[in-house]
């Protein structure tokens, strides 16, 4: 058996570019206990391959998470 154990502010990018509820709820919580840092968040985001759609998405939803 293998197990990955991510940095939380990569799992975090995962998690919002899966874009499920359960997710996002969980991305809102990792920012509320301040678990992740917008910053780095955003830091993490630039150097991720994505769409530019989905890129302007995660974007609008870390802001939101720490807005």
């Amino acid at each position: 058996m293998e197990g990955l154990c991510l940095e939380v502010h990569d799992l975090a990018i995962s998690k919002y570019v899966a874009e499920r509820e359960k997710d996002l709820a969980f991305t809102r919580e990792l920012a509320r206990h301040k678990l992740t840092v917008e910053a780095t968040l955003l830091e993490r985001l630039s150097a991720t391959r994505l769409d530019s759609r989905v890129r302007k998405l995660v974007r609008s939803r870390i802001e939101r998470d720490f807005g």
